[in-house]
């Protein structure tokens, strides 16, 4: 399987096909399930997206069948023109893009033999338009305006061609264990997505990678695919996933920007008390790979940890690119006890001395800028979040714990957003926005 798959996001939303009778849908299903065993008969990306498409487009799965299918018998009425009050029109090119994105969305050769296959069920009358339509799909030159049964569609394919053809952006986290580096991930992605209790730590990297646009799925590759992976799935570990790392897809919640090919890289935490080659395996990733930023989480009610200072010596030894050093939970300070200002001085004070030139030192709460993302876009919280989240509103109108004002850059236009929402509110003083400038622009 193409593992740039798990960052091509599905077409199922506005499918035009949706609102089509059960009986028809089956019938359509029935050419894409063709499509797939006949090419893709073994690949995990094609059978999986097909199961997404009866699962989305059935009403009833039980009244599907596809024993005894024939492709020129049984497709006919599938790309027939239809007629409704006022308006003519067909599924016919819907079917084209269908296919050949379950079974070579990356492969214009392998989506060559599909489309000459395609070809014998259409009149001749509609072999030229066929031809333009799938010419346009790997020619983002060629317009596929006129095509109104496809825009939606067509639009899809279009964001997720351009969007691969990007230069990802790599960013390594790495923390000891009690930084809340699933926190700051959860955040950044604006979604559950990683276990948050310390002893959750596994042997793995874990690759977090952004799709184009929001489809309403979360992909993980562990061992098994799973294109709908639900919150279990997501939070367990196969035990039979025998390679050194497991990766989710999925569409970044992020505010004012069009999305940018991105993934996030975790890595274990470097001080389990479980497993000690967690550490090893971290710091051979660290230090083999190229990326263009990494990020140093500290727990800000810890700093100076003999763990911190041991793994800062490994970084500063071993890490040539980009560095951005982010202080965590500083919003659990008290007045009068702590000061983040101090802080956050006595943090560069500290790189400095270990040989970091200039660093940049940035504070954030992971937590206030989690649980205010998945308020912003209508997610439940339960009481316990709620409160939480009512904390950090109070917490976070105090000048002090404004964590975005300690950022270098003043906020860009496109990131402000309702200023009127607390929770617009919370996230913009969690200071996530501001980091995601930093990390999103820079470059190794």
């Amino acid at each position: 399987m193409d593992v740039l798959n798990l960052e091509v996001a599905q077409m199922l939303k506005g499918h035009p096909v949706l609102k089509e009778t059960n009986s028809y849908k089956c019938k359509y299903v029935n050419v894409l399930e063709y499509f797939v065993r006949k090419f893709s008969p073994e690949n995990m990306w094609a059978n999986e997206t097909l199961q997404l498409y009866k699962k989305a487009l059935l009403e009833n799965s039980q009244d599907y069948r596809y024993e005894g299918f024939e492709l020129l018998k049984h497709s006919k009425s599938v790309v027939a023109t239809k007629f409704k009050p006022f308006k003519f029109f067909s599924y016919r090119y819907c079917v084209v893009l269908d296919c050949i994105f379950m079974n070579a969305i990356n492969d214009k050769e392998k989506g060559e033999l599909i489309y000459s296959e395609l070809s014998s069920i259409y009149h001749k009358r509609f072999q030229k338009n066929i031809r333009h339509v799938f010419d346009a799909l790997y020619n983002p030159d060629i317009s596929l305006e006129g095509f109104d049964q496809i825009t939606y569609l067509a639009d899809c394919w279009k964001k997720n061609r351009a969007f691969l053809s990007e230069e990802p952006i790599k960013i390594i986290v790495t923390a000891t264990m009690s930084a809340g580096k699933s926190t700051l991930l959860n955040a950044l992605v604006g979604k559950k997505i990683n276990r948050t209790q310390n002893d959750a730590c596994t042997a793995k990297i874990h690759y977090i990678k952004n799709k184009p646009y929001e489809d309403g799925y979360c992909y993980e590759q562990d061992y098994a695919l799973e294109l709908d992976a639900n919150h279990q799935t997501l939070m367990d570990d196969n035990t039979l996933n025998t390679s050194s790392e497991i990766i989710v897809g999925t569409h970044f919640r992020t505010l004012g920007r069009n999305a940018k090919r991105i993934w996030l890289i975790d890595t274990p935490g470097v001080n389990s008390s479980q497993n000690k080659a967690h550490k090893d395996i971290a710091e051979r990733y660290i230090k083999e790979t190229k990326a263009d930023t990494l990020v140093y989480l500290l727990n800000g009610e810890n700093i100076g940890s003999d763990d911190d200072c041991n793994h800062l010596r490994f970084v500063f030894e071993n890490y040539k690119g980009n560095i951005v050093f982010v202080v965590n939970k500083l919003d659990k300070f008290r007045k009068k006890e702590d000061s983040v200002s101090e802080t956050l001085s006595a943090v560069v004070s500290e790189l400095t001395e270990i040989g970091f030139v200039s660093p940049l030192v940035v504070p954030i709460s992971s937590a206030a800028a989690y649980l205010s993302k998945m308020s912003i876009y209508e997610e439940t919280l339960d009481e316990e979040d709620q409160d939480e989240l009512d904390r950090m509103a109070r917490k976070l109108k105090k000048d002090e714990y404004q964590f975005d004002t300690y950022y270098p850059d003043t906020m860009d236009e496109e990131l402000k957003g309702d200023i009127d929402s607390e929770s617009y509110q919370v996230l913009l003083h969690s200071g996530i926005l501001q980091l995601e400038k930093i990390l999103y622009r820079l470059r190794g």
